[in-house]
């Protein structure tokens, strides 16, 4: 065994002492080139002839660092392939302790380790120590013989060279190119089409434990346009609860989903608002509304939904609503089509216990005030007892967005015909389930663990979108103009 291990290891030092010759003797004949180049003209200055490189220097070093792999977008690499000879400032994301760089695009990004891309010229033979900027941590060189912009992306890597800056010496680096924009839906098919979805808009209003996931998973069908609104920070004790992690304490709620939604779509475009959804921005409100295909409300208060649900209506723009009950023990989520399904008006009207103790979508107030107005005892498992919420109204959404679309997801038509889902998580006790059969090997009746859909018709004297008005003047038998009934409702002057 030890004679085997031996031989193993000889081999490779023979490896790299084959290797160390073959770039020596590469280094002397471009000496020699260089030097016959001084005698025919011997105005050109000799020190340029003999320059020794860092390349040259590390002649019987590693071949390349083999610990790190840099990764690049093919479309960084289209965009700088008509610009040869030129060095492009850009910054590297860094992960594993230098394992792993990428670089996705050009565009300002949070990441701080500074490099260097580089199109070589045809016939230039670019080298690491003389591109770029002193301060750079990270070069990559990309050289193709007679290349034609647009003739296709170079993804062979014997075209790329990347170098890794360790102890102030640059180390190779492997170098991957990866083509996004051709592959990053390509997974996909099969199961929502590449091009379903990519031409629909989003708001999303909240983006706690609930809300995040949300506009996560959105992000993976191929939904392009994102308008999310949240006025919060995150916060050191709740984000055990939440997509964001402990390093990410104090930062907007927006910019990080922002961020996790372009990690899984670069192209996405999102638009993030900081406020929270209240009366003084309703104008705003109904701005977005009427630029987007649908909206999510996932935040924590009545009076938020209230608003999102009368912009919605306004603008007859179908709308989302979900929230959890105290401690997560149950979970609803209502899908409204203003005019043709209740709204969440309605709704308060005609149940109006049901929002009670599940007004809120935001498991980070857990401790505090969570889930409806008392405080609340901290339990294990919260953000998994939220995730079915999360997930019916990610699949609502998408089957909302794919309407019209010939795909086989349209048998869920049938299934999915409610306006207002119910879940249970558990029997809490204080509540009508705590008497409920346990689930057992049950498959009738209520249970916990399972959906369940309530066909509730709208109010027609809801205050929102039904004939309020109407219906309460001849109720009490006075007469009224349609002019007079617009006045109702209206802010004065």
């Amino acid at each position: 065994m030890k004679n085997e291990k031996g031989t193993a290891q000889i081999a490779v030092y023979v490896g790299k002492i084959w290797k160390g010759m073959d770039r020596l003797i590469t280094t002397m004949k471009r000496i020699f080139k260089n030097t016959m180049k001084y005698f025919r003209n011997p105005g050109e200055d000799l020190t340029d002839a003999l320059k020794i490189t860092v390349e040259d220097l590390n002649v019987f070093g590693d071949d390349e660092d083999e610990q790190s792999v840099i990764v690049l977008s093919g479309d960084v690499v289209e965009e700088i392939s008509d610009k040869r000879g030129v060095s492009h400032d850009v910054k590297f994301a860094s992960f594993d302790e230098g394992d792993v760089y990428s670089l996705f695009h050009f565009k300002d990004s949070e990441w701080t380790l500074p490099g260097t891309l580089y199109m070589a010229d045809d016939h230039e033979s670019a080298n690491v120590d003389e591109i770029g900027k002193a301060y750079d941590r990270l070069r990559v060189i990309v050289q193709r013989r007679n290349y034609n912009p647009g003739s296709g992306l170079i993804r062979d890597s014997q075209f790329y060279k990347g170098y890794v800056k360790r102890k102030r010496m640059w180390k190779k680096a492997k170098v991957q190119v990866v083509p996004v924009r051709e592959e990053i839906f390509t997974r996909n098919r099969g199961i929502i089409e590449t091009d379903a979805i990519t031409n629909k808009a989003v708001f999303i209003v909240g983006l706690g434990s609930g809300g995040a996931p949300i506009a996560v998973e959105l992000a993976k069908t191929s939904v392009m346009a994102f308008y999310i609104m949240d006025g919060d920070r995150l916060e050191v004790g709740n984000v055990v609860r939440h997509l964001a992690g402990l390093s990410d304490a104090g930062r907007r709620k927006t910019k990080f989903i922002k961020q996790m939604i372009r990690e899984k779509n670069p192209y996405a475009n999102v638009q993030t608002f900081e406020v929270e959804a209240s009366w003084e921005i309703y104008d705003l409100l109904c701005e977005i509304i009427r630029k987007v295909d649908l909206v999510i409300c996932a935040t924590d208060t009545r009076e938020s939904k209230r608003i999102i649900n009368k912009a919605c209506v306004q603008e007859k723009k179908p709308l989302i609503i979900a929230g959890v009950g105290r401690r997560a023990y149950c979970g609803q989520v209502l899908i409204i089509h203003p005019f043709e399904t209740m709204c969440y008006q309605c709704f308060l009207q005609l149940v109006p216990d049901e929002d009670k103790g599940q007004s809120s979508f935001n498991v980070e107030s857990v401790g505090q005030v969570a889930y409806s107005d008392r405080p609340v005892q901290i339990e294990p498992g919260l953000n998994n007892d939220i995730m079915p919420t999360s997930q019916l109204v990610v699949k609502l959404a998408i089957q909302e967005m794919m309407k019209g679309k010939n795909t086989t997801l349209r048998s869920l038509d049938e299934d999915l015909v409610a306006p207002w889902y119910f879940w249970l998580n558990r029997r809490e006790k204080g509540t009508s389930f705590e008497n409920l059969r346990p689930l057992g090997f049950e498959r009738d009746d209520v249970h916990v663990m399972r959906w369940y859909g309530f066909n509730i018709p709208r109010d027609p004297t809801c205050t929102e979108c039904g004939d309020w008005v109407g219906r309460m003047s001849a109720k009490e038998g006075i007469q009224i103009t349609k002019e007079e009934a617009e006045l109702f409702g209206k802010d004065e002057d």
